[in-house]
């Protein structure tokens, strides 16, 4: 009953390290604009995260603001190659930028792009479920010792009896 009350703990706190997604929806307007809305998988809007487009040409930001309540801004495309960036904190997504409808006037060159913010999950790091799936390994075998050294002990008195 023990076991179960710990297998369900963990299971609610892995659960809750990973209710935070971020989900980002661009969409491009006939205006030669993109909506960009930014909510995480909770239903829980993304005010305050910043919304950055940087240049694939030179790298440098062409557009910064942070997301209001409504978590949605409206953006003039930019004319040259660019990345949408939304940096929440932790979680940072980056995007290929929307062609504006003439076209862009400019293209991206490699340099630059080594440069540029990339998504924090291809940093090699460890993730979160890593590191859970480690500990919860761990646990297994160190319960996995304690039940075999216990069954052996009952082992041994049973042949000492007889």
């Amino acid at each position: 009953m023990n076991l179960i009350k710990v297998l369900l703990f963990i299971f609610f706190i892995y659960n809750n390290l990973q209710a935070h997604t971020l989900l980002v929806d661009i969409t491009k307007n006939d205006n030669n604009t993109i909506t960009v809305n930014a909510q995480f998988d909770t239903k829980q809007k993304a005010s305050g995260a910043m919304l950055r487009l940087e240049s694939l040409i030179s790298g440098e930001v062409l557009y910064k603001k942070r997301f209001p309540y409504e978590s949605k801004l409206i953006v003039d495309i930019p004319k040259e190659q660019y990345q949408i960036v939304v940096d929440a904190g932790e979680e940072q997504i980056v995007k290929k930028g929307i062609e504006p409808n003439e076209g862009f006037t400019k293209l991206a060159s490699k340099e630059i792009l080594d440069k540029l913010s990339k998504n924090k999950e291809d940093h090699h790091e460890l993730g979160i479920t890593l590191i859970i799936f480690l500990f919860i390994g761990f646990i297994l075998i160190i319960l996995a010792i304690y039940f075999s050294a216990k069954n052996t002990k009952k082992i041994i008195e049973e042949l000492k009896k007889s």
